[in-house]
């Protein structure tokens, strides 16, 4: 699925679309239809118009193609709606595990950081829900977990070779809220 380009020809498409073409998704306010004579693509696809007004009133139009031909158009659209929280996950992901400031010259060492940024963010968001499932943590994303709870200063200690105990500077305003979620972590996973 991919919002087509914009320009004039979401306008182009909606000149073509008669009147009872449209399926209201929101009463006076969204709209989709299906384009008239849209392009051809190597395989079958679903080339919608999406029609909506924005706050001051003003129509604005996109185009909307979806390779799902099971989809009704709501469909579509509800599916192309939820990719905002998707973006703002990458947003998040590209700000909090710091993205924008690495650079590797090698191509190995570029899908090497793509990797451990996919395996961090996976961490982290495994981790949150068993660590802070409640409380005020809960509400933190990324960045504010990366930043603001998971870089609180501290130490571990191991006893030959096994991690036997973690201590966090108490000091800390969320020291107390960590230790308590690694301690929920580690009672259901076990102890190491």
């Amino acid at each position: 699925m991919t919002k087509g380009s914009g320009g004039r020809r979401p306008g182009a498409f909606v000149r073509q679309i008669p009147s009872d073409g449209w399926l209201t998704l929101r009463p006076d306010d969204r709209w989709v239809a299906r384009a008239v004579a849209p392009p051809t693509y190597v395989r079958p696809v679903q080339h919608l118009v999406l029609r909506w007004r924005t706050q001051t009133g003003e129509l604005k139009h996109s185009t909307v193609v979806c390779s799902v031909l099971d989809w009704s158009m709501a469909q579509v659209i509800e599916h192309y709606d939820d990719r905002g929280a998707c973006e703002t996950e990458i947003q998040a992901d590209k700000s909090g595990l710091r993205l924008c400031k690495r650079r590797k010259r090698r191509v190995a060492a570029q899908e090497a950081l793509v990797l451990l940024t996919d395996v961090a963010h996976n961490a982290l968001a495994w981790a949150s829900h068993w660590m802070f499932s409640n409380g005020p943590l809960a509400c933190f994303g990324t960045t504010r977990l990366i930043e603001d709870a998971l870089a609180i200063p501290g130490h571990l200690i191991f006893n030959q070779e096994r991690l036997v105990e973690v201590q966090l500077n108490e000091l800390h305003p969320y020291a107390p809220q960590v230790a308590a979620g690694l301690e929920r972590l580690l009672d259901h996973f076990g102890w190491p």
